[in-house]
Order: C-alpha cells, then structure tokens, then sequence
C-alpha cells in the first residue's frame, strides 16, 4: 500500500521501489510522479531537473503548469530549475488544456532535520500494550512546523506482512505484524521509515526495533479488597497465561504531602500500614523482558 499525496491513507509496505537517495545526478523517485531533489543549504544550490509528461504523449503539443500557473517550457520533455527550498508540483496538459499528469518536486536537506521534534535522541516513538503483534508509532511535530506524513515503508527483514494506517492527525500510525508470533523470539528486527512533508521539504526518519522491546503494558485492573488492602488483577489486553508472561508490579503508598514509599512486588496484593489518609498506586512491567512501565492505577 502507499501512503502519497495529500489525504491518502495508504502504506508502501517495503523499501520505496526503484529509487536512489543516492543517485549521482542528486535527484530520485520517491514514487513514480514525486521526485525529491537532494539539496545542501550550506551551499547555494540551483539544479535543472528533467520532467517528462510520458511515453503516451511523445510527439503531441504539451503544455505545462506549475501549481496551476502557465509557464514557458512545452513539449513531452521539459527542464525545470530547482533553487534551494523551491519544489512544485507541475503537471502537463494537451492543447485543450485537459490534464494529462503530473510531477511533484520536493526537495530533501542533506544536513539537519527540522519538521519533527526530537525526543531525547529519537524522532519517533513507538509502543505495543501486549505481544500480539499490534503496535503504534507515534511523532510530534516542531514547534510552528506542522507537516504531514507523506510516505511510510514498514517491513521485518525486508517482508513486508506489516499493515499498518495513519492515525486520523497524521501525526502517528498503528501497524500490525501479521506473522509475529507471541511465544518465540523475534529473530529480526522490524524497521521503520516514514517521509514527512512539509511545504515542498520533505524529511526521512528511521527507526529500528522489536515488539519486545517497546511492550508497555496496560493499567493493572486494581480494587480495594478490604480495610486497607488492595488486590490487583493483569491488564485485560495481557498476553496468556501468565506464567508465560510474567509481570512484576511497582508499589507506592504516598501519604499526603509526603514523598512516595517504592517496594517491588511480584504478587498480586498489598496491604498498607499506614491508618491516615493516603494514595495507592501500582502499575506493572513485563519481568522477563523490562520494557516500559504501565502508566498508574491509583486508589484512595
């Protein structure tokens, strides 16, 4: 599936076909009507670009637009220049004007990214509640940068069995590995790329990881068994049997205006001391593999 122009909401899931991010005359296709012009800012760059309007068209009057301007060049074969940040998308039209197809410029920085806020040393975040396979990616736009996710190829060891959709503000997806299997160990890991747009900039982030590494697990289902005792249950969206999939839980009993009390704990109850006013919280982990804590189940 591909994910291309404006609103579409659909994946290329494996490596983008046919293109070169390196190719020697510094421009390449993303897909097969977007071609990205590789630019460095550090030094003025002004490139002519070849367009064709398509093999249909060889021999027959073509005229071209950009954004829907006129411009000069005519014919099957055009060259349009490229200066630094200025993209485009031109199309070409018969002699009526009838549209015939089009070509979408974008120009990819060499040096420093800028549409997407980065986290620590990541761009991109990514969690799974369970091992079922299912998991959600997430990214958070620079501040006065708000872009849209372009394209996105998402494979294990080059496979493309992800399925993945765009989350309804563009600014995450949730996939599902459809040959993941809970009860063995991942042999490879699942890498992640996305192109995002902003403008006529286009940006590339990567992210490589495994659904074991990224697990957080739901909420613990908590109760207030009796007096001050509290018993707590596995999330519901958990993997079984639990002695599979083991959790352990952290505690904290935080009396008012106080710091919190920690203990660790593998069972499943916990009775509190203290006769004052507190809070009860518990939130869970995977034992084996220790990823992401749960966020807090809290109780008064």
């Amino acid at each position: 599936m591909i994910l291309g122009l404006q609103t579409l909401l659909l994946f290329l899931l494996q490596t983008p076909g046919g293109s070169s991010q390196h190719s020697e005359a510094g421009y390449w296709f993303l897909q097969p009507n977007v071609l990205v012009v590789n630019t460095d800012l550090n030094i003025h760059t002004q490139m002519q670009i070849p367009l064709s309007c398509g093999e249909a068209y060889e021999g027959q009057e073509v005229f071209w637009r950009n954004e829907g301007q006129e411009i000069d060049q005519q014919g099957n074969h055009i060259q349009v220049t490229v200066e630094e940040l200025t993209g485009g998308n031109y199309s070409c039209h018969d002699s009526n004007g009838s549209f015939l197809n089009h070509t979408l410029v974008l120009v990819q920085l060499l040096n420093g990214k800028t549409v997407l806020f980065q986290f620590r040393t990541d761009y991109i975040q990514c969690t799974s509640r369970n091992y079922s396979g299912i998991f959600h990616c997430s990214w958070k736009w620079s501040e006065g940068r708000r872009g849209d996710l372009f394209f996105a190829a998402v494979t294990r060891q080059l496979v493309s069995n992800i399925s993945c959709a765009a989350d309804a503000d563009r600014s995450g997806m949730i996939c599902l590995d459809r040959t993941h299997c809970p009860y063995t160990e991942e042999l490879h890991p699942i890498d992640l790329t996305i192109y995002v747009k902003y403008w006529y900039r286009v940006e590339k982030y990567t992210k490589q990881f495994y659904i074991a590494g990224i697990v957080k697990p739901d909420r613990v289902r908590l109760r207030k068994a009796h007096g001050n005792t509290f018993e707590w249950e596995y999330p519901s969206t958990w993997n079984i049997p639990d002695s599979f999939f083991p959790l352990h839980f952290e505690v904290k009993v935080a009396p008012l205006n106080k710091d919190c009390d920690v203990i660790f704990t593998e069972k499943r109850t916990f009775s509190v001391s203290r006769r004052k006013n507190f809070l009860f919280c518990v939130r869970s982990q995977d034992t084996l593999t220790k990823s992401g804590w749960s966020e807090w189940e809290q109780r008064k």
